[in-house]
């Protein structure tokens, strides 16, 4: 059964999944009268049924090429390619993306179709506004390229379009130099959620910034947790880390609220400890790729995560209304971020925009359907909304009332991909086609 990250499917069907290994198979796959239709995946990484179909076309058996102009600071390289591939050539010589998630096992496909953004969107934006090219392959089997200034409206239906306008074959990508490849990291502890917030407003001019929030405190101390700082160093000291992978799924009481409220607690206590130190940018980057599939600690039945953005206005209180809603309903998360948000971009289904948003794991439970349609009615009395990469469970009408550009992002789909080729389980349960 081939599913997301989260390991958690709401409705099972049979896959069958392709591995072209070259542009010339791939172009065949797309008149074959067995595949009408399909959805592309990467490295599976979206948490919920984005990469998933009927029918599922993967180019991770592609050759994976990887070319950098150093002099420009330009990364050229295949959509298959995972970012911690060329992370291992790109810090080797003292560069580094200009945009990077909370995971390096993400391929370049993915962080475009996503949009995806990290821990200085308030400074860099997201992965878009990196980006000098994108060379796609249409349905019609026509390979066109695109950017800010050429094919204006498909670059901006593709970044951020969960892979519904075509396959993303290859990229150009704007790099940054950084003197080693290791980060100066400062941990902020704030009593509670007015703290944290004041704390990102304190802060604002630092490269990283991300807030770790204790989902079980409540009351004075409710929204209480530690920020991280960071920024690039010059050390060029000699760490080594080893990986950790879970091969077994853990059994279903594991990670219950008793033991998420008890880890909450001492996650918080035990942080306050060594509040300055230099690590490497793995370890501040992608703390959780050390356990290699933890994905696997949810159980057989999985989880999904649940990542919301909520607008600046009023943010203290409707962040506070929507952390008791998840405790009122006994919804507690093993890790919990905050990030701060800059300005919104021209993409029609991208996620970010000025505000704040905060991400939860939240393990499967029989009620977990009923519990997220609730949390929809929820958000939209708060004007808030949901991240497609992480979405397992929205519902239509929910995504059409908080996406208004959708509309946009239709026309031109149907403009270059009239059969509907392209498409996945999600596209269908939102009509996003």
């Amino acid at each position: 059964m081939i599913t997301g990250w989260g390991n958690y499917i709401p409705k099972k069907f049979k896959t069958n999944i392709f591995y072209p290994k070259n542009i010339i198979e791939l172009k065949k796959l797309l008149s074959r009268k067995n595949c009408k239709y399909a959805a592309i995946r990467g490295n599976g990484r979206s948490y919920g049924d984005s990469s998933i179909g009927e029918k599922i076309i993967s180019i991770r058996d592609f050759e994976k090429k990887i070319k950098i102009d150093y002099k420009n600071k330009i990364l050229h390289c295949s959509a298959n390619c995972t970012m911690g591939e060329i992370n291992e050539v790109l810090i080797k010589k003292n560069f580094f993306f200009k945009v990077t998630p909370g995971t390096k096992f993400v391929t370049i496909g993915g962080a475009i179709a996503s949009d995806i953004h990290g821990k200085n969107h308030h400074l860099e934006g997201s992965m878009s506004e990196t980006i000098k090219e994108i060379e796609l392959l249409l349905s019609n089997k026509k390979i066109i390229k695109c950017s800010k200034f050429k094919n204006k409206d498909i670059f901006k239906a593709t970044t951020g379009g969960m892979g519904l306008t075509g396959v993303i074959l290859s990229a150009k990508i704007k790099l940054k130099k950084i003197k080693s490849e290791y980060i100066y990291e400062r941990k902020i502890v704030s009593n509670n959620l007015k703290e944290t917030i004041d704390h990102f407003e304190k802060y604002r001019n630092w490269e990283y910034i991300v807030s770790w929030i204790d989902m079980s405190a409540k009351n004075l101390s409710l929204g209480r947790g530690i920020t991280y700082l960071g920024k690039h160093t010059n050390n060029k000291i000699i760490e080594k880390n080893r990986d950790r992978t879970f091969k077994i799924f853990f059994p279903s009481f594991f990670l219950n609220n008793f033991f998420l409220k008890i880890y909450n607690k001492l996650f918080f206590h035990i942080s306050k400890i060594n509040k300055e130190r230099e690590i490497h940018l793995n370890q501040y980057f992608y703390p959780l790729d050390k356990i290699k599939n933890w994905n696997n600690l949810y159980g057989k039945k999985g989880f999904i995560q649940v990542q919301v953005l909520l607008k600046n206005k009023n943010v203290l209180k409707n962040l506070t209304r929507l952390i008791e809603f998840f405790q009122i309903n006994k919804k507690y998360s093993f890790v919990t971020s905050l990030k701060k948000l800059g300005k919104k971009n021209n993409n029609y289904l991208s996620f970010p925009e000025y505000g704040y948003t905060i991400a939860m794991d939240i393990k499967y439970s029989n009620d977990i359907e009923k519990f997220h349609n609730k949390l929809e009615n929820e958000l939209k009395k708060i004007n808030a909304k949901l991240y497609l990469t992480k979405d397992s469970l929205m519902r239509s009408d929910f995504f059409k009332y908080t996406y208004p550009e959708l509309k946009k992002f239709k026309k031109i789909k149907i403009k270059i991909d009239k059969k509907i080729f392209f498409q996945s389980s999600q596209s269908k349960r939102l009509s996003m086609i």
